[in-house]
């Protein structure tokens, strides 16, 4: 059979990559990952094709294959992947390893087949490493643990609004953030919750604590059970890996002024990121949120073309804030694409700001973001492929993906821990034409880009 996959490879050589198929991969498990000896191994692979798995059940004509084989063995064990069930978009397909019987590495890979025109397809795994047959995955196999362990989870819940139950889920609860809820019995915001993990689990746990429904945004959190004692107490973390440092200890009335002497001004706001700010144009305008010239606002003489208003951050702001002016409620500032104002929350009650001038990029900008990040594009609009470069000013969390218009994720490029400095990625698209968003998140900042993708 993979014999006959072959020839098929050759046959469609004339054809793009990924023939009729428009894109495939979120391999789960993750390569070079520990699994537990003992126990079968469920691969998870999903494939898109436009117009056919779109809709509901498996799409016609396509087919996954799932390759495993012991480290340094040259031949492939095959297995047939069934198919699961629609994921948005995607069809996602499973297949099982058998429980391996001793400590040691197995390679394995996903390969996507569509018989309209015969071609196959290789994907990612969820941290967007490649997995093929000359470069597949590595599942380390680890001996299960040899007692019962509790293990303590603490997070620290001070910069968040609590609103319903504080929760953990994880790879031993099968991802569920209804089964283990955390407690704050001291009323110190620090939730906690004590789990245990019978003899025979592996060692190898990933998980993110829940707010109110809500997961954390970075990547998996992950530990190692140490069996050496029935007891584990992992350290306490902030939710989302948020520094306190990059919030506000108290209320900070900020001033804000914008020249619009030479513009015609039917409705000034102001819009932004951070509450009470919003993007109006999205979420609706506020009064509060109103301009004025009447002299009263530190806009200076009043009908002079000088704007202002007074905006009151709550305690426990983040301090970056991006804003944006508006003359007549639509965003119409004309700033470089996909900038905006920029500022820090300092730690006094009143902080004004320089007078802005409407269309023109502030001077206090991204040098002020709190463990931020900048972002360039190029070219965009593209044909193609796109460069993407993200500049880090520290070692952090990092996940950059695409998304399309109707906000299923087409690829993710990048989903790990990244080191300080530059990280170039590029994404090579055979997606149709049309407007994507690429979403880059650390755990302190989440910045959306529109790029353009012209055939």
């Amino acid at each position: 059979m993979k014999i006959v996959k072959m020839v098929f490879i050759v046959l469609a050589l004339s054809s793009a990559v990924f023939g009729a198929v428009g894109w495939c991969g979120n391999i789960w498990p993750n390569s070079d990952t520990d699994q537990p000896m003992g126990a079968t191994i469920e691969v998870y692979f999903q494939i898109w094709k436009d117009g056919v798995t779109n809709s509901a059940g498996r799409g016609d004509s396509l087919a996954a294959t799932l390759y495993w084989k012991p480290a340094g063995v040259m031949s492939w064990h095959e297995i047939e992947m069934s198919y699961l069930r629609d994921a948005g978009n995607n069809d996602e397909y499973k297949g099982t390893i058998p429980a391996p019987t001793s400590v040691g590495d197995l390679n394995y890979y996903c390969e996507a087949f569509d018989s309209t025109d015969l071609s196959t397809a290789t994907g990612t795994d969820q941290n967007s490493v490649a997995l093929n047959d000359s470069a597949p995955g590595i599942l380390h196999i680890v001996d299960v643990t040899s007692i019962d362990v509790t293990v303590t989870f603490q997070v620290d819940m001070t910069l968040e609004d609590v609103t319903g139950a504080v929760a953990i889920g994880g790879s031993f609860n099968a991802w569920s953030a209804d089964v283990d809820t955390l407690d704050d019995p001291d009323m110190d915001d620090v939730y906690s919750s004590s789990i245990i993990f019978p003899a025979g689990s592996n060692p190898h746990q990933e998980y993110k604590f829940v707010n109110s429904g809500t997961w954390e945004t970075l990547g998996n959190r992950s530990f190692t059970i140490d069996d050496s004692s029935p007891t584990q107490i992992l350290p306490v973390v902030y939710f989302d890996d948020r520094d306190p440092a990059d919030y506000t200890t108290m209320d900070v009335t900020v001033r804000f002024s914008v020249d619009m002497s030479g513009e015609t001004v039917t409705s000034p706001y102001i819009a932004g990121s951070i509450f009470p700010l919003r993007w109006g144009w999205d979420a609706g305008w506020s009064d509060s949120l109103l301009l004025y010239d009447d002299g009263a606002h530190d806009d200076g003489i009043a009908s002079d073309g000088i704007y202002g208003a007074h905006v009151l951050f709550p305690t426990g702001s983040y301090r970056h804030v991006d804003y944006k002016y508006t003359t007549d409620g639509t965003d119409n500032e004309p700033l470089p694409a996909f900038e905006n104002h920029a500022f820090s929350l300092g730690d006094s009650p009143t902080q004004v700001l320089p007078v802005d001038t409407f269309g023109v990029l502030n001077a206090i900008g991204d040098g002020h973001r709190p463990s931020g990040f900048d972002l360039s594009v190029s070219p965009n609009p593209f044909n193609s492929a796109v460069a993407i470069d993200v500049e880090l000013p520290t070692e952090t969390e990092l996940e950059v993906s695409i998304y399309d218009i109707g906000g299923r994720r087409v690829s993710t490029l990048f989903n790990g821990r990244a080191p300080m400095g530059s990280i170039e990625l590029n994404w090579s698209s055979k997606s149709p034409s049309g407007i994507y968003l690429l979403r880059v998140d650390t755990p302190r900042q989440t910045r959306v880009v529109k790029i353009f993708l012209v055939r």
